[in-house]
């Protein structure tokens, strides 16, 4: 069977080692906008082809499909599912991995997905307003006295969140301007003609954690929680980045969330996946995943959607996955995922992302430097290595600017984070790399404020006032 797969990065380089895995012998081919030496290794091992080209661009696709003629497309990345590319494969005839354009939108979109959350009643829902204009949100800021989470409306590749907590209690000119500065910022994240550019939400806190579930348009199945690490620096500080690592494990789970929880996280990305195909009357066929909060107002609570594999999260997960996952993706994308059965390694494993100095902040900076890796080394320190932005230029590794690697390791947590660092050791550049050693420890600080915020749910939980909270405005009215 031929697959072709659409995308760059380490989440396509392990979807594509899922794929290479599989005893059904797929024949892979892929489609990128610069070769990555994950991918294209994978793609020779099976007698495949690669091609280069716009991933976003429907007619270049519609090409390359017609001179591969695959039995299965794959589609890694958002930005391509926002473009209608699983829509071009679904119109060739071909069964796809992945969310056609109308279903995307619950990712492309964070007004809609909110609106879409409120209309069917989703549990898990964040009061929200909508503001097309840069100088209408910084009005309701400035008015109003509490604590909010100021976004761009739309996907703007994970970054852009700004968080205000008590403005009028402590606002001053200097504080003023500088928050004007940021609200003008995140407008210009997302501008999409007759669509708001500015999404604020009421603020809430707790551990995050992220669950995918595959979806054929009638059966799902819920994959093993992930967390993302998203701050570049240690600690979770410094500016937000596509996610600097990743945790997923032990079992289906993570240290600070339970089986409960896990549940009703399914059951709140279930709901979600009828509403989309009750709004669009398209059926959701790939994988969705809930960015979740577990927070005092309602337990697990919707941070954002995605519409595609988390990254790095898809890389701490697909290694976990014991069973056949290249056939799982075939058995979504052609409606028989009811014969699938996920078992997983009930190890944990932690993803650390190594990036060049520059990331995020100066792309350019990051771009062009020579990069090293002794694979063998990684391999037998128990290392699995998925190749992120680097580009194959003849026989030269060079940085694109984002994050090159994305490191997997799988035992208990701290050993696993050790075993990572260790591996970390056989990467060289010729420019600084960053990555974050504290990915996978200290995961008690963690577990103690689940412990607080589950107290406090489980309260309100009993009292009947789970997810009701004081309504607000800058007039003190309705939100």
């Amino acid at each position: 069977m031929k697959v072709l797969l659409i995308g760059d990065g380490a989440r396509e380089n392990a979807l594509a080692y899922a794929l290479e895995k599989s005893p059904n012998n797929y024949r892979i081919y892929a489609m990128s906008s610069y070769i990555n030496p994950g991918i294209n290794s994978i793609v020779k091992r099976s007698n495949g082809e690669y091609f280069v080209g716009d991933i976003n661009s429907s007619d270049t696709i519609e090409n390359i499909i017609r001179k591969v003629n695959p039995d299965l497309g794959v589609i890694g990345p958002e930005e391509p599912l926002f473009h209608g590319v699983a829509d071009v494969f679904r119109k060739e005839g071909i069964p796809v991995f992945g969310a056609s354009r109308k279903c995307a939108k619950i990712e492309e979109s964070k007004a809609w997905a909110r609106e879409l959350m409120w209309k069917y009643s989703i549990p898990g829902r964040l009061r929200y307003r909508t503001f097309y204009t840069i100088e209408e949100a910084a009005k309701f800021i400035l008015e109003y006295g509490g604590s909010v989470a100021i976004k761009p409306a739309g996907q703007a590749g994970g970054k852009g969140v700004k968080v205000v907590a008590d403005l009028e209690a402590y606002l001053t000119q200097d504080k003023r301007e500088a928050l004007m500065k940021s609200v003008k910022d995140i407008g210009n994240l997302y501008n999409k003609e007759g669509e708001p550019k500015i999404i604020i939400e009421e603020k809430v806190d707790g551990p995050e954690y992220t669950l995918h579930v595959l979806s054929d348009g009638k059966t799902t199945i819920p994959l093993p929680l992930a967390q993302d690490y998203k701050n570049a620096y240690q600690d979770g500080i410094g500016p937000e980045t596509g996610g600097m690592g990743s945790i997923s494990g032990p079992h289906n789970l993570l240290p600070f969330i339970n089986e409960e929880e896990y549940n009703i996280t399914y059951d709140i990305v279930k709901a979600t996946i009828e509403a989309i195909y009750k709004e669009v009357r398209e059926s959701y066929v790939g994988v969705i995943a809930g960015q979740m909060m577990l927070t005092e107002l309602w337990g697990p609570t919707v941070i954002e959607y995605y519409s595609r594999f988390g990254d790095p999260e898809a890389s701490a997960i697909i290694p976990r996955i014991n069973s056949d996952f290249g056939e799982i993706i075939e058995l979504t994308a052609t409606g028989h995922l009811n014969k699938g059965k996920i078992e997983v390694n009930e190890r944990a494993s932690v993803v650390k992302a190594v990036a060049p100095l520059g990331y995020p902040i100066s792309r350019q900076m990051a771009s062009g430097h020579r990069i090293s890796i002794d694979l063998d080394k990684m391999r037998e320190n128990g290392c699995i290595v998925f190749f992120g932005s680097i580009s194959m230029e003849g026989m030269q590794l060079i940085t694109k600017g984002s994050r090159a690697l994305e490191i997997v390791a799988i035992g208990e947590l701290e050993e696993a984070s050790e075993k990572v660092d260790k591996c970390i050791n056989y990467v060289s550049a010729d420019t600084k790399l960053v990555y974050r050693s504290d990915i996978g420890k200290n995961i008690n600080y963690q577990i103690e404020k689940a412990e607080i915020v589950r107290y406090s749910y489980m309260n309100r939980q009993r009292k009947g006032i789970l997810g009701v909270s004081a309504d607000w405005s800058p007039n003190g009215g309705l939100w």
